[in-house]
């Protein structure tokens, strides 16, 4: 459950209402895929961006009403721009560390977005910014967010027991861990990999 909580408390602390654009750069991933659920269950309109067929399969069955892959789409930020009212996203939530150099340009023209940092990154590796006057003439805002809270962490357990929320994973025995590692490494894998060692 921390994925869960941990996005959650970071879509509160957005201060998103229903109806507005959310950003999951990632939202294949096991945070992302989490957070791609909930934003759906507050009433937000969630749009993934990555790549691969089983990533977009699973976030639109999910609840994404859009799925750009950045490998095929020459300029993911203009296709998010183009989705989200010509306008751009009112808010960005980065679960893969990768997705920080681009995280500002899914927000567009939109006045008042968010940029909420979630992936950490190994220290010193990865800055998020823009020109100073994009902050001051968009009132843009970029937060950070660690961690749900024991409280958090039964809102989400709440959504799952009513099917708002469903935890997506590949099981693997320990044998074929080094597959799954090797997956992860490729970033192939839809939602998380699991070892049972029980398999």
């Amino acid at each position: 459950m921390c994925s869960a909580s941990t996005v959650y408390r970071s879509l509160v602390e957005s201060g998103l209402k229903a109806g507005n654009w959310a950003v999951f750069p990632g939202g294949g991933g096991g945070v992302g895929i989490q957070g791609v659920q909930l934003a759906k269950a507050l009433g937000l309109r969630p749009i993934v961006v990555d790549t691969g067929a089983a990533k977009r399969d699973l976030t639109l069955e999910m609840g994404a009403e859009a799925f750009v892959d950045f490998k095929e789409i020459p300029n993911a930020a203009a296709e998010v721009i183009k989705i989200a009212d010509g306008k751009g996203a009112h808010g960005v939530f980065v679960t893969a560390p990768a997705a920080y150099p681009n995280a500002i340009s899914y927000t567009g023209r939109r006045v008042g977005a968010i940029v909420m940092c979630i992936g950490l990154p190994s220290t010193g590796t990865t800055t998020i910014g823009a020109d100073p006057s994009s902050f001051c003439f968009k009132n843009l805002t970029v937060k950070g967010t660690l961690v749900g809270s024991m409280r958090d962490t039964d809102i989400a357990l709440d959504f799952a027991k009513r099917g708002l929320l469903r935890q997506i994973c590949e099981v693997y025995p320990i044998d074929k861990m080094p597959e799954a590692v090797e997956k992860l490494r490729k970033g192939e894998v839809a939602g998380r990999c699991v070892v049972d060692f029980n398999l």
